[in-house]
């Protein structure tokens, strides 16, 4: 009959695995004689734990936690010793973990990092009511209108959008190419400024921050879309098609005259608030496509988050949100294409106050008023 032993015997495998560990750990541990790496290579794993791995814990995480448990009793019973950052209960700052998510990814906000204007009701009815339009002035403005416009009559026979009973399936397209388009620009912009900032060894004056909450807030609007509808083959083509050729074109005229891509985006943001405004208005026209379809969704929970909407927040509300981006961003550029690249943003004091706001609200645990029962 065999033996059986007082100790679990010590595997050759494992002798060889603690060998390994010990000769990594040495270097980083900086043992001062160099017959100490052969006599614990000669020592038993469970010795090379306490002396070698657990004090160089440290300097040596990514070998002791996978290898210190080497020589244990039984390897299939004993619980690993590091825990994966998905299942640890440890918080992420963005919130996507399986025990932070809701129903569906992508419920939990993910919006913390840039933070967006706080709409209120009275200034979205302000701005419904008066859909500004630039009127051009020098040749490149003219250049600019001619194209976006052209690009925007081209782009609603494609997609059969038309201002009365447009069907349901054309808006949804017509949304998820207009905001993955919209936020090109934005980004494209900044990134020109960035690297000219870099290679001047000079200051933007803040002017990419503003261009980077633009771009992030396009695509946050994408986003908030995709909670409520899906993108087919046909769609993504296009909105591939759309930024290989936008963002040379773009990238392009923006580094030889920064104000007519700015103009030509303003322009762009009319159209977009133009289109927002009129589907705003058949959502709550009884009849209409979009008002038997749309009128009785709730708003997502990312919409709700990002604008600080109430809990009882209606679809409709939060494209009323999306709209006054829109509105903002088209003054934004308008504006940006009447100035110098050098001259000072205007708009860098409207952000500290646009998140002091959103905090005060988060802290308070209140909500915007834009779509709360009372307004209703």
């Amino acid at each position: 009959a065999p033996r059986t032993p007082s100790t679990p015997p010590e595997s050759a495998a494992a002798s060889m695995m603690a060998a390994a560990v010990a000769r990594r750990a040495l270097p980083a541990c900086r043992l001062a004689t160099r017959a100490a790496p052969a006599a614990l290579t000669r020592a038993p794993p469970s010795v090379l734990r306490q002396a070698v791995v657990v004090p160089c814990l440290g300097r040596l995480t990514p070998f002791a936690l996978r290898w210190a448990h080497t020589g244990g009793p039984s390897q299939q019973q004993s619980e690993p010793i590091a825990t994966h950052f998905r299942a640890s209960q440890v918080p992420h700052p963005l919130r996507v973990k399986p025990h932070e998510r809701g129903d569906k990814p992508g419920d939990t906000a993910i919006v913390d990092l840039m933070q967006n204007h706080i709409w209120s009701k009275q200034e979205i009815d302000e701005r419904l009511a008066n859909l500004h339009q630039h009127k051009p002035e020098t040749f490149s403005d003219r250049c600019m209108h001619g194209l976006m416009y052209t690009l925007y009559r081209s782009f609603n026979l494609l997609t059969g959008f038309k201002p009365q009973n447009t069907p349901v399936k054309a808006v949804e397209w017509r949304l998820i190419v207009l905001e993955s388009v919209a936020g090109v620009p934005g980004f494209m912009a900044a990134l020109v400024r960035h690297l000219r900032s870099l290679r001047r060894l000079r200051r933007d004056f803040g002017w990419i921050h503003t261009l980077l909450e633009e771009a992030e807030n396009e695509r946050m609007h994408l986003l908030v879309c995709m909670r409520m509808f899906e993108a087919n083959f046909v769609t993504r083509a296009l909105v591939l098609a759309a930024q290989c050729l936008m963002t040379p074109f773009l990238t392009t005229l923006y580094i030889v005259h920064p104000k007519s891509v700015h103009r030509f985006v303003g322009y762009l943001e009319e159209t977009a608030c133009t289109t927002y405004a009129n589907i705003i208005n058949q959502i709550e026209t009884p009849g209409t496509p979009l008002y038997e379809s749309w009128s009785a969704l709730p708003a997502p929970d990312l919409a709700i988050a990002y604008w600080k909407l109430p809990t009882e927040a209606m679809w409709v509300d939060a494209l009323k949100c999306m709209f006054a981006d829109e509105t903002n961003h088209r003054d934004v550029n308008h504006t940006f294409a009447t100035m110098k690249t050098d001259d000072p943003n205007p708009f860098v004091e409207k952000h500290t106050r646009d998140a002091a706001h959103a905090w005060r609200l988060e802290a308070e645990g209140r909500a915007t008023d834009v779509g709360s029962k009372e307004q209703r």
